[in-house]
This record gives structure tokens, sequence and C-alpha cells, in this order.
């Protein structure tokens, strides 16, 4: 059986063992498109409707209603869009934070009322570029 699933694997295209070609078949498949935008609307409708208690503690219907919501949010192709248009630049936008605080604790004072508000300052910039 074992060498079987080997067959399948190298018959399939991932003989040649990078990550990048991985990412490529999952993202023709619909991955990036379809399944992740649909766990993401799922999860946070769930956990929303849980937390809010609107049904109580019928936690089903609080996955049917999250289930639906989500299905009905990928019936058009402005979630897909939005969610592959908004994530690469809140990662870029991430960086750049990030970067900025690495240098700011090198330099600068830490108990400063002034350095917080510049960082504060810089993140919501980043933020509104976003």
């Amino acid at each position: 059986m074992f060498k079987e699933m080997i067959v399948l694997a190298t018959s399939s295209g991932f003989s040649s063992g990078t990550i990048g070609d991985l990412l490529s078949k999952w993202e023709q498949v619909g991955f990036f498109s379809y399944l992740l935008p649909f766990l993401l609307i799922f999860a946070l409708v769930f956990g929303i409707l849980v937390k809010t208690a609107v049904f109580k503690d019928n936690k089903m219907v609080n996955g049917i209603i999250a289930f639906a919501v989500a299905l009905m949010a990928l019936q058009f192709s402005f979630v897909p869009d939005f969610f592959s248009q908004l994530f690469p630049r809140v990662g870029v936008g991430l960086a750049v934070i990030l970067g900025i605080f690495i240098v700011a604790g090198l330099f600068m004072d830490e108990k400063s009322k002034a350095v917080n508000y510049f960082l504060l300052g810089i993140g919501v910039l980043i933020i509104g570029m976003v």
C-alpha cells in the first residue's frame, strides 16, 4: 500500500518536492479562493453567535446558520476577490510595522510617551493605507 501511495504521489506531479508546487496545486483547485474564505467566515459567524448566545446553548443551530452564511458569502466572486486583495496588503503592512518596532526598540527609550504615540501614529497610518 505504501508503494502505491508513492507511485500516486509521483504521478500526480509532486515528485519535485517543492512547497511552491504544492501551493500552486492548492491554488488551482480553489483552496485559497474558496475553502479558506469559507472557513474564515464560518468561524467568525459561529464565534459571534456563540459569544452573543442568541440561541442559548444550541450549537447545532449556530453551526447551521454559520454554514449557510459562509456558503452564501461565496456565492459570488466578491468575497474571494476581497480576501485576495486584503490579506497580501495586511501581510506587507504587518511586516512594515514589525520592522519599525524593531528599529524603534533599538534606538528609542521604551518608557517615553512620545515614542508610544509615534509608534501608534505609524501603526494607524499603515492600517489606513492597507
